[in-house]
């Protein structure tokens, strides 16, 4: 399904207005300062949702091969940047769509240029998606002189996130992933068999078993991070779908039946009646999409 929406072949500009033409404009005219605002935030959104898919995508891609290939160590690795792939994902979009359903109405008369002197911005929002595209391991004079918002999170916070979302004992899973991975002993015995406690053999050929036993052991976990990957950015597309700016539009997601997702129906009651600007060239096909947890 995330294929059909062909997000590689996607080829989209995203212009930005420096701080210092941002400010003279604002002061000068606060209703254009405001348009440009939001066009911005908008074009920020559809950046990090396509790029939290494919990279979501990504990781999958390198989880299937690596199970094809009899890898282990490739598999870990492919499956802890998964699950930190996920978290991001998901602190970065999770707010969003519902925030531009509540709020669409204000957003679209910033599009239009009809705010007047109102200021309506979304600081929360802005933060979470300079993150998202800056966030890295800032150097000690960088910190001194770098906003908050290019901090990158630890571990420990990701995992939090994944936690507190009721992710299945993804805890125990990142742990031993990172055992594999770091390295420690796991990445030592997946080579060896003991027959006794002062003996032991060579055997190059457990790679499938292991991979096999994450499969089984962390199955719900593995479908669950699924959910946390996808649905934030596809719900985030799928709002965006409702603003005039159709360099942002994903019309495909307008025949995808997300009415499963309890965050998309809160979106529909925000909406009210309003129907999306994207509407055209559409063939009316239901599809269920099972990633309905979230």
């Amino acid at each position: 399904m995330i294929d059909q929406l062909a997000l590689s072949k996607t080829k989209t500009r995203y212009l930005f207005t420096s701080a210092e033409d941002y400010a003279r404009i604002i002061r000068e005219d606060r209703s254009r300062g405001m348009q440009i605002y939001w066009g911005e935030i908008l074009a920020r959104t559809h950046m990090a949702s396509v790029i939290a898919i494919l990279r979501s995508r990504h990781w999958i891609s390198a989880i299937v091969a690596a199970t094809k290939e009899k890898n282990l160590l490739l598999f870990a690795a492919a499956f802890r940047g998964l699950i930190e792939s996920s978290a991001d994902t998901s602190s970065s979009l999770g707010s969003i769509p519902h925030t531009f359903a509540r709020d669409h109405a204000d957003i679209n008369s910033a599009l239009s240029g009809r705010l007047g002197k109102r200021i309506v911005i979304a600081r929360e929002i802005e933060d979470e998606l300079i993150h998202f595209s800056h966030a890295r391991r800032l150097t000690k004079a960088e910190l001194a002189t770098t906003p908050h918002s290019h901090m990158a999170r630890s571990i420990r916070d990701y995992i939090d996130i994944l936690e507190k979302g009721q992710v299945h004992d993804v805890v125990a899973c990142y742990q031993s992933l990172c055992d594999l991975t770091h390295p420690g002993a796991c990445s030592v015995w997946m080579w060896l068999t003991s027959t006794s406690d002062l003996e032991f053999e060579l055997e190059p050929n457990q790679n499938e078993s292991e991979i096999a036993y994450y499969l089984t052991e962390y199955r719900k976990t593995f479908l669950q991070l699924l959910m946390f990957s996808f649905n934030p950015a596809l719900l985030t597309l799928k709002v965006l779908n409702y603003f005039p700016l159709r360099t942002f539009h994903t019309s495909q997601l307008l025949n995808w039946d997300l009415s499963g997702i309890p965050i998309w129906k809160k979106c529909e009651r925000e909406f009210g009646g309003a129907l999306p600007n994207a509407r055209e060239g559409l063939k009316r096909v239901k599809s269920n999409s099972p990633l309905s947890g979230l």
